[in-house]
């Protein structure tokens, strides 16, 4: 019995042995797993630093263009601001012409209606009521004054 004893003792030992190596193989692979971890944290440390630097950079140069675009902004809203007064001006100015125009045209169209009245009324009621001399005198100057015009367009013609 001793001796399997012995021998059950040596198989435990060699299991032992076996289970400190694996146990000291996987410590080794975690150390450098870990190193390895340690230096992507180092480079990753250093590449965020870089990015906050730089953005630290660019806000350094658009603070100053983010300023002045805010202040052409308020002059160009100033400027509209002024613009818009006159321009309703000048639309108030062309309507108030237009208005004047029309009221003038409107005028002269009355004005030559009055005049056309004014200037058929007579002949007409001297067509109408003149008989015999005064009839044909005025039917031979109408008749001499349509051949004077028909014979001034042919000749333009």
């Amino acid at each position: 019995m001793d001796i399997a004893l012995s021998i059950l003792g040596c198989i435990a030992l060699v299991g032992f042995i076996w289970l400190v190596f694996k146990i000291s193989v996987t410590l080794g692979k975690v150390e450098t797993t870990l190193q390895r971890g340690m230096t992507e944290l180092e480079t990753a440390k250093r590449d965020i630093s870089q990015m906050a630097h730089e953005v630290s950079e660019v806000r350094i140069h658009m603070v100053p263009v983010l300023d002045n675009m805010a202040e052409i902004t308020k002059n160009i809203s100033g400027m509209t601001e002024g613009l818009t007064p006159r321009v309703e001006a000048i639309y108030d100015t062309v309507d108030d012409t237009l208005n004047i125009v029309r009221g003038a045209l409107d005028d002269v169209e009355r004005i030559k209606d009055s005049v056309v009245a004014t200037i058929e009324s007579p002949l007409n009621l001297v067509r109408r009521t003149s008989t015999g001399v005064v009839g044909t005198i005025v039917k031979g100057v109408t008749v001499v004054r349509d051949l004077i015009e028909q014979f001034s367009k042919n000749g333009k013609e």
